[in-house]
């Protein structure tokens, strides 16, 4: 059952990309770059390249060479039953790119759906954004955008024609939540930093949300964390339900920031059976720590759920994690596209092998009602905790 109570609701910059974060996390880890001599080619001695200029030769009808490729190459990377293994185009990988670094050009504001009016809802204006400083304010519905009603225009479409170069203009018909009036308002985009990481103090338990690992992640969590900390916080609840993983180098960092000096976070093997070992630098939290998970939980997250549990013994619960417990390697091509590809397989440190398996926690509690049982019982479970 997916959960829909969690700090924040739905991200402008993440509504385009949600459904492919969870099978694109981790491939950032690693990333194999070439020089312009040794960029990958495409159409040396392989069929393909024969197929090609066969059909670009004698085809009556022509083709569009790119798409062609495009679509031969991702048909071909499917056919290998691996959903982490695949092809991204320019623009899909543009976009992944753009997600994961945590920062886009737009109006800065969490946005919603009304299917009825066929209008973008703003659900929060983001602190200092540019929606902000135009005076959009919650329940604010967008009804055009430069001109062009949504009557052929779904949500990701609406999105991204909000999104646009830094200093640009953007004209939207706004129906106002307060006045019922419907105006124009011009809104300047300008970069925004997407939020990852939300806090709250409840009682004595620094109740820390992770909505997924960019680039941003670590610093944002060390803020809230601290923030938790000088509040009063005697133990730390992650939640790290529905994060579809991202950056794992931004999971080791938080990582880093509760484990002890040298404490293993994780490990990973070839196909050779070489073994490559990640352990902390030191920072240990001296404190009790539990852990919200659920089927959403996946790839870094699963990582650092792994590692809390294995290293400090930090419950889990909610339900079980996704399993994604693979890594994957992007491979450019010159124009941009990409082919990312499975090459290791990661495990938690007492070995567990989480591929296709998620982890189990050690509470099940299912999400039945709008009061998050599954909050309910990890606030319970993390008082009974005590520190060594």
């Amino acid at each position: 059952m997916k959960s829909g109570r969690k700090i924040g609701v739905v991200i402008a910059i993440t509504i385009i990309i949600t459904a492919i974060l969870t099978f694109f996390a981790t491939t950032a880890f690693y990333t194999v770059l070439y020089n312009s001599n040794a960029v990958v080619d495409l159409y040396s001695g392989v069929k393909l390249a024969q197929a090609l200029n066969l059909i670009d030769k004698h085809y009556y009808y022509g083709i569009d060479k790119k798409a062609f490729v495009d679509n031969t190459l991702k048909t071909m990377l499917n056919s290998m039953n691996d959903p982490y293994t695949t092809y991204m185009d320019t623009e899909e990988f543009s976009k992944f790119s753009q997600l994961i670094s945590g920062t886009y050009a737009g109006i800065g504001a969490v946005v919603l759906w009304d299917d009825e009016l066929k209008a973008v809802v703003i659900v929060k204006p983001f602190d200092g954004s540019p929606a902000q400083n135009a005076g959009l304010v919650k329940g604010d519905k967008v009804l055009k955008i430069d001109g062009e009603d949504f009557a052929d225009i779904d949500l990701d479409r609406a999105v991204s024609k909000m999104k646009g170069e830094k200093g640009t203009h953007v004209l939207l018909t706004v129906l106002k939540a307060d006045t019922g009036e419907t105006m124009d308002i011009d809104v300047v985009r300008d970069n925004i930093l997407v939020p990852s990481v939300d806090s709250e103090l409840k009682g004595e338990v620094g109740y820390i949300a992770l909505s997924m690992f960019d680039a941003h992640t670590a610093d944002e969590f060390n803020n809230h964390l601290n923030s938790m900390l000088n509040q009063g916080a005697k133990s730390i609840l992650l939640d790290l339900r529905d994060n579809g993983g991202g950056l794992v180098d931004s999971a080791i960092s938080v990582s880093n920031l509760l484990l002890k000096k040298d404490d293993m976070i994780f490990y990973t093997e070839n196909k050779e059976g070489k073994r490559v070992e990640y352990k902390s630098q030191g920072g240990q939290l001296d404190m009790p720590i539990a852990v919200l998970i659920n089927e959403n939980s996946a790839s870094a997250a699963e990582l650092l759920a792994g590692t809390l549990r294995d290293n400090t013994g930090a419950p889990l619960i909610g339900q079980k994690s996704y399993g994604k417990g693979v890594v994957q390697m992007t491979y450019p091509f010159a124009d941009g596209s990409v082919v990312k590809l499975t090459v290791e397989k990661y495990y938690t440190p007492n070995g567990h092998d989480i591929n296709n398996i998620g982890i189990a926690p050690d509470y099940e509690v299912d999400l039945l009602s709008d009061k998050d049982e599954q909050l309910q019982m990890a606030l319970e479970v993390i008082k009974g905790l005590k520190t060594d």
